[in-house]
């Protein structure tokens, strides 16, 4: 498990954990950024840009570092 921005552009990774403030957690959730959820690395740079559910949605780096996950397993 690592933060969103140690994946490089590309990646698919599954969510497994938010460190976040319960608000922030919150309105990330409803964005579709939530546990077990599938996302693509699309941009990784001084923003990140991440697919999920067919959505691109760009986070600000600081929020990104304190989203975690694991390279997703091929089904």
């Amino acid at each position: 498990m690592a933060p969103l921005t140690s994946f490089g552009n590309g990646s698919d990774i599954e969510l497994a954990f938010l460190g976040l403030e319960p608000a922030t957690a919150q309105r990330v959730r409803e964005l579709g950024l939530r546990e077990g959820a599938h996302v693509a690395i699309l941009q990784n740079s001084d923003k990140l840009i991440v697919r999920v559910s067919g959505c691109r949605i760009g986070l600000r780096r600081e929020l990104a570092m304190r989203i975690f996950g694991s390279p997703a397993v091929a089904l």
